[in-house]
């Protein structure tokens, strides 16, 4: 699972909070502290929680919890008048694309640290360890739009991250570190895809390595994020990044797709809750008005009914899929420690479910197919 890296000084700008509030409190928000240091400390969040990747995040989740700042986060989305075009040839290669646009940032070494740290966690958490999602970002400055997402054969060159040489897309593949890690992805391609912009320079070899032309650095201002993959988890991953850089004051715009779409998509989603679902989950009643809190402690927008809750759920929480998602965080929300355990009042022999079984050798066969 991802170990987080908080520095101090940071998580207290951000949160408003002093390190030892945010250490003694973030466990009751579902994570364990791996290690204390002198100027930070390591959490381990669950897969589940990608949105907590970052100390943006995390900032962003403990000032709700401790009820500083309440209820949905909004995120003002403006067009930002670029377009990116995609080749119709990247639909067996790569062909998902989300972009962004995010202006305004002020970057120290603590927050582009912030940002590599949470691009690599999110290849890994969404990504598939970048086989199904990849991100890269760039400096805007440096590039001139409109910009392209092509299929390219392999002896195209330019100079890829950490190298001051050009190379061949299929050099990369065998001599850069990343090359090496990651060629299986494309191996069996003739052609592989690159994002150029309109003067043909590179800003990335998407999933391998960003061109070294568009190197943020802290003088870096505004930003272009390109997400690409095998699966509409792109926007998820995009969320998330725009929604964390957000947190540091940026202002993010939407890019066209092929003059047919606008991503980001930050719109909340919408979930009917019963208040009968919440008891049966929980084993206790709340109000509907300490429903509509813990969900807001939790940052979701809620309203309450006789009897139901309308939840407006962050398009940054990826992991809500079902209501039973929404009620672990009504319990969290509420607080675990007040939670009384009980016995079961009946015994039982628990067994795993027929329909379990079936999944499990449908999935060792599926597996073993490839």
């Amino acid at each position: 699972m991802p170990v987080i890296t908080l520095y101090y000084d940071d998580i207290e700008e951000l949160s408003g909070l002093d390190k030892e509030t945010v250490i003694k409190k973030i466990p009751m928000m579902g994570c364990d502290i791996e290690r204390i240091e002198e100027d930070h400390v390591d959490i381990e969040f669950f897969p589940n929680r990608p949105d907590l990747y970052s100390p943006e995040g995390v900032a962003r989740a403990i000032r709700g919890f401790l009820e500083i700042e309440t209820g949905l986060k909004e995120f003002k989305v403006t067009p930002s008048g670029i377009k990116i075009t995609k080749d119709a040839g990247l639909e067996n290669i790569r062909p998902y694309l989300a972009c962004a646009v995010v202006r305004g940032m002020s970057f120290n070494s603590r927050s582009i640290e912030s940002l590599m740290a949470l691009q690599e966690s999110l290849h890994w958490a969404v990504g598939r360890n970048r086989k199904k999602v990849s991100i890269g970002v760039h400096d805007l400055e440096r590039i001139k739009p409109p910009f392209r997402y092509i299929a390219q054969y392999p002896d195209f060159r330019f100079i890829p991250l950490d190298f001051t040489e050009p190379m061949t897309m299929r050099e990369i593949l065998t001599l850069h570190p990343k090359g090496i890690k990651f060629a299986y992805i494309l191996e069996k391609f003739d052609k592989y895809p690159l994002i150029l912009d309109a003067q043909d320079n590179v800003l990335s070899f998407p999933p391998i390595i960003n061109g070294e032309l568009t190197r943020v650095t802290e003088e870096t201002t505004d930003l272009f994020i390109e997400v690409t993959g095998l699966d509409p988890a792109v926007s998820v991953a995009l969320n998330i990044v725009v929604a964390s850089l957000a947190e540091r004051g940026g202002r993010i715009g939407s890019v066209a797709i092929d003059g047919k779409t606008h991503t980001p998509h930050l719109e909340p989603g919408k979930i009917k809750l019963k208040n009968s679902e919440v008891k049966e989950h929980l084993g206790f009643m709340l109000a509907n008005d300490e429903i509509v809190r813990c969900l807001e402690k939790m940052r979701y927008g809620a309203k309450a009914s006789e009897n139901n809750i309308d939840v407006s759920v962050p398009a940054y929480r990826s992991d809500i899929l079902h209501n039973c998602d929404l009620i672990e965080d009504i319990a969290i929300g509420y607080g675990f420690d007040k939670i009384k355990p009980e016995l079961p009042g009946t015994l039982a022999t628990g067994k795993a479910h027929p329909i379990s079984k079936l999944k499990d050798h449908i999935r060792e066969i599926m597996v073993g197919l490839g």
